[in-house]
Formats: C-alpha cells, structure tokens, sequence
C-alpha cells in the first residue's frame, strides 16, 4: 500500500513559516510518527533527529541532561515522540527554545503525544504562546480515496451557499468510479481509519490488529497514564458506552449498569477523552432562558474500534452511521482555518438536529440519514430549524448513504456522504 498524504500536512507546514514548536496530539496509531518521520522532511527536504520517549534508555538520558542532549542535535528537524512519557521534558525544551539566537540557524521541534492530560498540562506551564497545536485523527475517507480537491463541504461552508461550481458532478461519474468510492466508503464504515487496519487485506487480519489494539490500550494507556487498577471494570464501561454512541449521555444510568459511583464513571470517560478514545458533543444553546436538552452526546473515534470493543453486540446501523459522520466532521473541521464548533440541538419541545457547524455568526445544520433515499420528510426539522434562524442559517444538509444530489424542500439538500466529504 502506498503512503497515504495526510491532509494535516499543509496546514503544519503553512505554520511553520511563524512557529518554532509544532504539537500533533492525537490516538496511538493514528500516523503520527510517520507524519513526521516521512511526510513533513520530506516535503521540507530537511534532515532530521528522531527521539522516542517510548524507550526507557532516551527517557532516562533526558532527566538528567535535556538542555545538553537538545543543544547538540545539530539537524534543523527534531522529532520528540510520545512525549507525555516524559513530561519533564517541556521546561528544557522552553528554555533551549528561548536560547536560540536571532540569526542563528533555525531549529524546528515536532512534537507527538498519546495524552491529553499531560501534554496540555506541559503546554499550559511552560510553552504557552509558543506552539502551533494540531490533533491527527485516523484516515479521513477523503484520505484513503486519494482525493486532493476541495470538499463540497468546505465551499458551503465557505459561501454559506450551495455550492457546486468547480466540481464534478455524481452524474458524471463513470460506474466504475462509483462502485468504486462506494466500496470505500462501505470499507471504512466497517472497518474505521487506523492506518494499520488499512495495511491489512483480509478481514480476520484487520479485526485481529483492533483486539490488540484495544488491549494494548487498555493494558498501556489506560494502566499507566489513567492509574486504573481495574482494568476489567474500565473495560466492561468501555463497552458500556460504546453501546451507546450516538445518544444523550446519562452517566447515572451507566452507573447503575456497571453498579459503580457515578464519579467513577465520570473519571472513566474523561480517561477515554484524555487519551482520544471518544468525544462529547455539546447542545447548542442560543438563548439561556429557553428550555434545551443539556447533557452532551458521546461519539467514539473510530467505528473500526467500536467493533473491537463490542464484538457481536448490536448497535443500531443509524447511530452507527451518526457516529461515522461525527467523526468525519471533526476531521474535516481541524483543517478549516478558522475553526469552528461542532453541536448537536435538541430543544424540550422535540426539535432535533444531529449536527451544528457553527462560525461566527453562520450556522450550517446537518441530518443524518442511513439510508440509501430520503424524501422531502427527512428535511422537515431542518426546515423548521431555517425558519427559527433565519439571521444565521441559510441552508440544512441531509447527509445520507444514496447516489444523488437533491433539494428535498426550499434550501434542504439531500447530498451523499461520500460526495459531501471528499
């Protein structure tokens, strides 16, 4: 398989023309490493200086002489990966940084982490103002289609429109060119996007590598940077909440599941936040004195890991779906230059919305349907939503698993993911 071009790279690169320090958090096997080791010296065409804080020998040289160790490396390219294994390191690495002279030879320091926790802690005490952070999530479908234009996500975005000029059309694809992003696009929907699983041909071998991985992380991560001793109770509230992606978080009711304090719980999701495992959305509230649903929503990072995590235990193929989706808007939001916000909306009186993309002063509204029609019925809460908003909101998008491009009612178009998103 071919290196795939990861879409983060040009907005690294373009931060590099202010930025000394460049962060890339993100899961383990995300691509991290490679995106530094390959793709970024690459397209520099600088030589550079790999450290791994993953070795115990390079974590013990680094506590007694980091400043030493980090001023020698002559290469105008530093590599420090895994770095939450060391957070030490952040305080000599602020003060060689603030040593560097004007004029001298220009040092760039990429730097990977697996752990929310303590890299922010890192930054938050000593590199503050100093760093350009990015977050790599697994492949995108855009990633593994190999596709290089503009989403037609981004232009309505960027028109606040529905925008099509520029782009070709699915009528005009050939059969073949659709059977083909089709079959991606049902391959990630199964299988997710971590690198590895796509390295991998055969079922068995792609659902083989997930139950490691996620027993990796469980005895690594989980163990180590979360300091949970048991390790079968996080696991069973894992699949707890893998159970219930998609939906409003009751935490209470996950306690009562899993016959632990609700604090406990608490700590368990924040333990799968901090090392990227799953996200919660937030409701969307406009006006404080309305009544609003205001518990978040929990998505898991990867549909791939949901089935490792689960195994034969059903998820509804919507929420599934839903999840999907998420997922790939929190990919395609970190490269928007400006990036904005991602909301669910849910008001008492049973008006929902699965997605906000909110701006400024622009919000774009997202159905999900996992379905291969829809009909003028699946824009109906989008309508409603357009007509409550009219100052913010110009257009609602229906974002379903067809073939075709339609406009369902006035400003509510029915577009298919795979259009949509690559």
């Amino acid at each position: 398989m071919d290196l795939i071009r990861r879409n983060l790279l040009n907005a690294i690169i373009s931060r590099l023309e202010h930025e000394r320090v460049i962060i890339i958090s993100g899961a383990r096997q995300t691509g991290k490493t490679t995106l530094c080791e390959s793709q970024i010296p690459r397209h520099l065409d600088l030589a550079y200086t790999y450290i791994s804080f993953d070795d115990p020998d390079d974590r013990l040289r680094f506590q007694s002489s980091a400043v030493s160790i980090l001023e020698s490396i002559e290469t105008p390219l530093i590599i420090l990966d895994e770095v939450q294994k060391s957070p030490s390191l952040f305080d000599p690495l602020k003060l060689v940084v603030d040593r560097e002279k004007a004029g001298s030879p220009r040092k760039i320091y990429l730097i990977t982490g697996s752990s929310q926790l303590l890299l922010l802690k890192g930054i938050k005490e000593t590199l503050a103002g100093r760093v350009a952070l990015f977050h790599l999530y697994p492949f995108s479908l855009q990633e593994v289609s190999g596709q290089d234009k503009v989403p037609l996500l981004t232009r309505i975005w960027q028109h606040q429109r529905f925008q099509q000029t520029g782009i070709r059309k699915p009528s005009l694809l050939s059969a073949q060119e659709l059977r083909d992003i089709l079959k991606l696009r049902d391959e990630h929907l199964s299988w997710g996007g971590y690198p590895p699983v796509w390295l991998r041909k055969e079922p068995e071998a792609k659902f083989n590598w997930l139950k490691d991985y996620r027993k990796t992380y469980l005895e690594r991560d989980i163990s180590e940077v979360g300091q949970v001793a048991d390790i079968d109770t996080f696991a069973l509230a894992q699949k707890i909440l893998c159970s219930r992606i998609a939906n409003i978080l009751s935490i209470s009711e996950v306690s009562r599941d899993l016959g632990v304090a609700v604090n406990t719980v608490k700590r368990y999701i924040d333990l799968l936040g901090m090392t990227f495992q799953c996200f919660r959305l937030p409701p969307y509230f406009e006006n404080i004195g309305r009544r609003f649903i205001k518990s978040p929503k929990l998505f898991f990072s990867d549909l791939g890991l949901i089935k490792a995590v689960l195994g034969d235990l059903g998820v509804s193929p919507g929420a599934l779906y839903e999840n999907w989706v998420f997922t790939e808007l929190l990919k395609w939001k970190a490269l928007q230059p400006a990036e904005p916000e991602l909301y669910f909306y849910r008001t008492s009186g049973g008006l929902e919305i699965d997605f906000l993309i909110a701006g400024r002063d622009y919000i774009l509204p997202i159905e999900v349907k996992a379905h291969e029609k829809v009909s003028a019925a699946d824009g109906r809460g989008l309508e409603s939503f357009l007509r409550e908003h009219p100052r913010v909101s110009t257009l609602g998008l229906v974002v379903y698993k067809g073939r075709d491009i339609m406009e369902i009612r006035k400003n509510i178009w029915a577009v298919p993911d795979w259009y949509l998103l690559t």
